[in-house]
């Protein structure tokens, strides 16, 4: 044998020797984790009971529960405009002001003409019944003597001026936001029917239907959450104000609940009314918990360190939650999260 084939050999010989091991070493690791398994991890809840609660979502539209509209109650040209779409304002403040001259000089001319038919009053009680006032005369004679003199027309007349004076100057009735202006600076008022509408958003009321067979279910003081379609992060609390006790003829009944602003809603958004109906003294577990083996619902229950399968009859549910009839006790530590592809008896570990 020559040097070089006797040293190939022994070569050989030690990579032999070497896998052996090694070998052995896989087939003893592979046998390990086949008999202790790693543990699947799991989040729990310690059952208790508790209340459940019963809901309907119906969609609702929301409206401010005070709402003004201000009107232009004497015409002319808009000479000055304090309000736009948008802003808060207080009660009180001043919105708009109309050219007066017309009413100014109107109002001077009503408080002349009540002066004169003062003036003609006392001549008629002179003439007529030789008396300086109308103290000691009765009233029939006090009434002729007035309309003779046009005392009452006067003061009617006065009276209108010092009105439309008055509205020449616009001032807000409530306080809250401004909306449907569309009034122009300079312009006459009668080129728009409003100057505009005042939104009181502080407390607002949203109106919604249901059906006939759950006229039932509700009742005036009742909680609801009203959730914005825009954002599913907003949830305001309100309360059910009123039921309209008839049936329209799509056999709906419209339903009016107040609930105070956050400044998130507007008059006339769409939002989903979510109505809870509280059952005390129930168990119950989050929906996650609940799965389906066999056809059949079951709840994985964490008993030291395996997730025990366990048959489940559901009494009640809502979109969160569910109330189990049959099947759990207090106490039970509920698996509720990491339990989709768990069997019975996986070993599991606590999150």
């Amino acid at each position: 044998m020559s040097t070089r084939s006797f040293f190939a050999l022994i070569i050989m010989l030690l990579v032999v020797v070497s896998c052996k091991p090694k070998k052995s070493q896989n087939l003893e690791e592979m046998a390990r984790l086949a008999t202790h398994p790693e543990a699947v991890l799991v989040k729990t809840i310690r059952l208790q009971p508790s209340t459940f609660y019963h809901e309907l979502i119906s969609n609702g539209k929301t409206s401010s529960s005070q709402k003004a509209v201000v009107p232009f109650k004497v015409s002319g040209i808009i000479r000055e405009l304090y309000v736009q779409n948008g802003q808060r304002i207080n009660a009180g403040n001043l919105l708009a002001v109309i050219d007066d001259f017309q009413y100014l000089n109107a109002l001077k001319t009503a408080k002349l003409g009540l002066e004169k038919a003062r003036l003609a009053f006392k001549d008629d009680l002179m003439s007529n019944y030789y008396v300086s006032d109308s103290a000691g005369l009765s009233k029939d004679k006090i009434r002729m003597s007035r309309t003779r003199s046009g005392l009452d027309d006067a003061q009617s007349v006065l009276e209108m001026a010092e009105y439309n004076y008055n509205n020449t100057r616009i001032f807000a009735p409530i306080s809250g936001i401004a909306s449907d202006v569309s009034a122009s600076r300079l312009n006459p008022t009668s080129e728009y029917k409003n100057l505009c509408t005042i939104l009181s958003d502080e407390n607002m009321d949203v109106e919604f239907p249901v059906i006939e067979s759950e006229y039932g279910f509700i009742t005036t003081g009742m909680p609801v959450a009203i959730v914005p379609f825009i954002t599913d992060s907003i949830s305001i609390a309100g309360k059910v104000l009123r039921i309209n006790p008839l049936v329209d003829e799509n056999g709906m009944i419209k339903v009016v609940a107040e609930f105070s602003n956050s400044g998130k809603i507007i008059d006339g958004m769409n939002v989903k009314v979510i109505i809870r109906k509280p059952v005390p003294n129930r168990l119950v577990v989050p929906r996650e918990a609940l799965v389906i083996r066999q056809g059949k619902d079951v709840i994985f229950v964490k008993q030291d360190s395996l997730a025990i399968w366990k048959y489940v009859t559901v009494e009640f549910g809502n979109s969160t939650s569910v109330s189990i009839k049959e099947g759990l006790e207090p106490g039970d530590q509920v698996i509720v999260s990491g339990n989709v592809n768990l069997a019975h008896e996986t070993v599991v570990k606590e999150q």
